[in-house]
C-alpha cells in the first residue's frame, strides 16, 4: 500500500511540474535596428534643424488687400473738370429754343439711349441737317444723387452717347460738341423722383455761326 501511495505522489508531482513549465510565456524577440542601440537616446546635430522647412507666416492683415477692392479714382480730392469739346464755339450766340422739345431723358444711373427717346434724336438730326452753318452742343445732366465727380462723369457719358447716335444718323462729328454739367444745373430744383426724372437729361443747343 505504501509503495502505491508513494508512486501516486510521484506521478502527481510530475504532472504539476510539467504544467508549470507549459504556463511560462516565451519572450517576444526585439529586432535590432542597424546602428541603433535599443534604449539609447537619439541625438540630432544643428544642421538637422537648419534643414527643416520653416512654417510659412500668414499675413492676417487686410489693409493691402482691401485697398485694391475699391481704389480711389480721384485721390487728390480736387473737382473733376468738365470733359468737353467746345473749341471754336465759345462766345457764339446760342439758341436754346430750337431743340428744346427734343430733350432726351435717361433712366437712373444710365447713359443708354432708350427706345422711347430715339424719335427725338431723329428730329434733331433732321433739323440740324437743314442748317447750312452752325454747330450743335449737347449738354449732359444728372439728378442730385451721387457724388459731384461721379455725376460729372455720368453726364459726360450721356452727352457722348447722344453725340454718337447723331453722328451715326449722318451728322458731321466736327459740328457736334459735348459738355457735362453733372448735377449743377437741374431743370427742377425739387427732390424726389418727379424732379429727378426731369434732371436726368441731355439737351441740344444750336450754336449760331460766328458773325
Amino acid at each position: 500500500m505504501k509503495s502505491t501511495a508513494i508512486f501516486r505522489l510521484l506521478i502527481l508531482g510530475f504532472v504539476l511540474a510539467l504544467g508549470g513549465t507549459a504556463c511560462k510565456k516565451k519572450p517576444v524577440g526585439i529586432t535590432n535596428i542597424p546602428g541603433l542601440k535599443f534604449g539609447a537616446p537619439v541625438s540630432r546635430s544643428s544642421t538637422d534643424f537648419e534643414n527643416l522647412r520653416p512654417i510659412p507666416q500668414v499675413d492676417t492683415s487686410i489693409g493691402s488687400a482691401s485697398a485694391n477692392l475699391n481704389p480711389n479714382p480721384n485721390p487728390t480730392g480736387d473737382p473733376i473738370p468738365f470733359r468737353n469739346d467746345r473749341s471754336g464755339i465759345e462766345g457764339r450766340p446760342q439758341n436754346r429754343e430750337m431743340f428744346a422739345s427734343d430733350t432726351v431723358y435717361f433712366a437712373f444711373d444710365s447713359s443708354a439711349v432708350r427706345s422711347s427717346e430715339k424719335s427725338k434724336l431723329e428730329a434733331v438730326a433732321s433739323g440740324f441737317k437743314s442748317l447750312a452753318a452752325g454747330d450743335l452742343l449737347i449738354e449732359g445732366h444728372c439728378d442730385e444723387r451721387g457724388t459731384e465727380g461721379y455725376n460729372l462723369s455720368l453726364g459726360d457719358k450721356r452727352a457722348n452717347a447722344l453725340r454718337e447716335y447723331l453722328v451715326n444718323l449722318g451728322l458731321s462729328a466736327d459740328r457736334v460738341h459735348t459738355v457735362s454739367f453733372g448735377e449743377a444745373s437741374p431743370a427742377d430744383a425739387g427732390s424726389g423722383e418727379s424732379a429727378w426724372s426731369k434732371n436726368r437729361r441731355g439737351e441740344f443747343i444750336y450754336i449760331e455761326p460766328a458773325k
